[in-house]
């Protein structure tokens, strides 16, 4: 049984979404305004161009393109929200940090399995598995973002002292499929404080996180 308000195994905004129930999913969501139009111009173009070129391409193939023009975009999309300057940084405040880890294990073993976590400056990168929450339900990735996304908005404008949106309101998600893309994931949470130059070392900083048994998870 689904729970058949909030849960949706694929639908589409600006990014597709495919979330089917007891999933490991690697999540990436940033504040509002952390990224210009010119860049998501950019990055829509490319996009655009990607489809049209598959159209014709038999659905085999196309399945696995897709897959893996989904990567390079997430890549290209994380290392412009790395270097964009003038982005907010409300994340770099250790008291807005502290909402958000707290929140994010608050509900580890509730509605989800926590993974790994990484609060960059102006992002947030998540892995999960989602729980069954009641008989026969598991918690969607829609609500789980949505309540972590709106309590940490409110607690954390109060900090910051602004009304608003804090968040951008579209996540990127991406479904783990094998222990492979798992291994991927988890790594590229631990280094990319390292590779956004913030660190030498992922261990250095403070807001990054790894379950110690991650790969004992079943997917």
């Amino acid at each position: 049984m689904k729970n058949t308000f909030f849960y949706r195994e694929f639908y589409k905004r600006n990014l597709p979404h495919y979330q089917p129930e007891n999933g490991i999913f690697f999540i990436t969501t940033r504040l509002v305004n952390s990224l210009p139009d010119y860049i998501l111009n950019e990055l829509k173009t490319k996009k655009d161009v990607f489809e049209k070129a598959i159209t014709n391409i038999n659905a085999s193939k196309k399945k696995e393109l897709i897959q893996e023009f989904h990567k390079r975009y997430f890549i290209n999309f994380d290392k412009f929200l790395d270097k964009y300057k003038e982005s907010p940084k409300w994340l770099n405040k250790t008291e807005v940090a502290e909402v958000v880890k707290e929140n994010l294990f608050f509900w580890n073993n509730k509605r989800y399995i926590l993974l790994a976590y990484c609060i960059m400056p102006n992002h947030l990168h998540i892995m999960i598995k989602s729980l069954i929450t009641t008989k026969d339900i598991y918690e969607s990735l829609t609500n789980i973002m949505f309540g972590m996304k709106s309590y940490t908005a409110n607690e954390c404008n109060k900090i910051l002292n602004i009304n608003g949106q804090f968040w951008h309101h579209e996540s990127y998600d991406h479904y783990i499929r094998n222990l492979k893309e798992l291994r991927f994931y988890i790594d590229y949470i631990q280094k990319n404080p390292v590779k956004a130059g913030l660190v030498a070392d992922w261990e250095e900083w403070d807001y990054n996180w790894v379950l110690r048994n991650w790969e004992d998870v079943e997917i």
